[in-house]
């Protein structure tokens, strides 16, 4: 047996459970509001949330972030299921003993997943959250800056937290 699995320990299983529930929450969210969205908001409907800024719209794309590469759908499946299997890979590999690294990685998981889910079975995305100084896009893409925005934070901490113990030297 690899002397991974022999090192399993409580510790690391919660991090587990950590890091499958907020994926699992991530790809709930998402697909409850795209519900919503679709059930409740017609195609390219609008609602007014605070004026002149935030709006609940409803539109589909079949492309990527900002609408772009639209009906691509098929390249963007195997982009998807590469990165779930980067994701996947990473959480196994660098196996990091930390609360909010698991939380960052379930986040983008499940944000992977949910886009995924809508290109394979709809071959669209819909998209719902408008700030009137961005771009359209859902709580999947949402869960991803947030989980990425994470990662960022605790690479340059932990950058830091080595250059300090390379002074002490």
């Amino acid at each position: 047996m690899s002397k991974k699995f022999l090192n399993y320990n409580l510790k690391q299983f919660k991090l587990d459970i950590v890091f499958g529930l907020c994926a699992i929450f991530a790809l709930v969210v998402d697909q409850i509001t795209k519900y919503l969205v679709v059930h409740h908001i017609p195609l390219n409907g609008m609602i007014m949330l605070i004026p002149n800024f935030l709006y609940l719209t409803h539109i589909k794309n079949s492309g990527a972030a900002f609408g772009l590469f639209q009906n691509k759908t098929n390249i963007f499946i195997v982009i998807s299921i590469i990165a779930i299997i980067l994701i996947i890979i990473l959480k196994i590999t660098m196996n990091l003993k930390s609360f909010t690294y698991n939380l960052a990685l379930g986040f983008i998981l499940g944000g992977a997943v949910g886009n995924l889910f809508d290109r394979y079975y709809l071959r669209e995305v819909t998209d719902f959250i408008y700030f009137t100084f961005f771009a359209v896009f859902n709580a999947a893409d949402s869960f991803i800056v947030i989980g990425f925005f994470i990662l960022i934070i605790i690479l340059i901490k932990n950058f830091f937290l080595q250059n300090k113990e390379d002074i002490k030297d």
